[in-house]
């Protein structure tokens, strides 16, 4: 009892406090007009790293997702409900066929996007894992592309994927690829082919967007080139 208590009360200063702090920062969606104020159901595609930043664009725009079930995940649902999403819980390490399920079950519907972190929720870092091809496989949407960077911005340099959060009245840019359609019926290894193909579009979207920013610096690392490195 006391836990749920403290949980709804932190669950209520988190969700003030990143919404005041969203508000000053300066949007702007780039790429193709396929973002969450588009109509027809998407599924979008991000690295984990750009979670905190991409909360905003979505606000209030029926977009579901997918919380783990331990403790943390709890916080997680409760903050994105508050901010109008619709959340399934579940993930890759713990509870995930029910939430993908859940995710395809509301994708049918026809009422809801969805987000998925690509490579969470443990890594590696810029790798894609199957669980976005498997739910546009299962319900036919087309998976778009979408990574993120901002002006200035807060690194936990101690998490695996690098996750920032934009500090006050810095310009944040969301940027969306071409959309891919996964065959209902695939191969192994044509399945293969599409996640890697998948992956190497958001590496390559991702250096594109720093790179905006940045234009004289150096592009990202590459997946293969993080595990060498150790990252």
């Amino acid at each position: 009892m006391i836990r749920r208590i403290k949980t709804a009360f932190m669950s209520l200063v988190v969700t003030s406090f990143y919404w005041l702090l969203s508000r000053s920062w300066r949007m702007q969606e780039m790429g193709l007009p396929l973002g969450p104020s588009a109509p027809n159901p998407k599924l979008y595609a991000h690295w984990h790293g750009d979670e905190l930043l991409l909360v905003a664009i979505s606000i209030n725009k029926n977009m579901a997702i997918m919380a783990s079930r331990s403790s943390d995940g709890e916080l997680m649902k409760r903050v994105l409900s508050f901010l109008g999403y619709r959340v399934v819980r579940g993930s890759s390490s713990r509870g995930g066929a029910g939430g993908l399920k859940g995710l395809i079950d509301l994708m049918r519907t026809g009422k809801y996007h969805s987000s998925l972190a690509v490579d969470g929720p443990r890594g590696p870092i810029y790798q894609v894992k199957p669980g976005i091809l498997k739910l546009a496989q299962e319900t036919g949407l087309p998976i778009i592309p979408s990574v993120a960077w901002c002006s200035n911005k807060f690194v936990f340099k101690k998490s695996w994927n690098q996750c920032y959060l934009p500090m006050p009245f810095s310009k944040c840019v969301v940027w969306y690829g071409e959309p891919m359609l996964v065959p209902s019926v695939t191969t192994d290894e044509e399945f293969e082919k599409l996640r890697k193909t998948l992956e190497l579009r958001m590496q390559a979207l991702k250096n594109e967007v720093v790179e905006y920013f940045s234009p004289v610096t150096k592009t990202l690392k590459t997946s293969s080139e993080l595990i060498t490195a150790g990252v």
